[in-house]
């Protein structure tokens, strides 16, 4: 359960990265708020990130095979 106020904007481009509307919901008393986003904008000012591949969805700066994120590795 998260104790934050959620967010239930299912239009939002980033929503699968956001905090807000991907965390837990406590079924009794959790609270919702509405954000403002701009309509054509990525995220609203309360956007918290999830640390989620925008592509992939996985976690933690992993990614999977198929993800198109670029990958750098400098040699020393």
């Amino acid at each position: 359960m998260s104790d934050i106020t959620k967010c239930r904007d299912f239009l939002c481009p980033s929503k699968e990265r956001c905090w807000r509307y991907t965390a837990p919901a406590n079924d009794q008393w959790q609270s919702y708020g509405k954000f403002n986003r701009e309509e054509d904008a990525d995220n609203c000012d309360m956007f918290w990130d999830s640390k989620k591949c925008q592509y992939c969805s996985l976690e933690n700066e992993n990614h999977k095979l198929s993800c198109p994120t670029t990958k750098t590795t400098i040699l020393l």
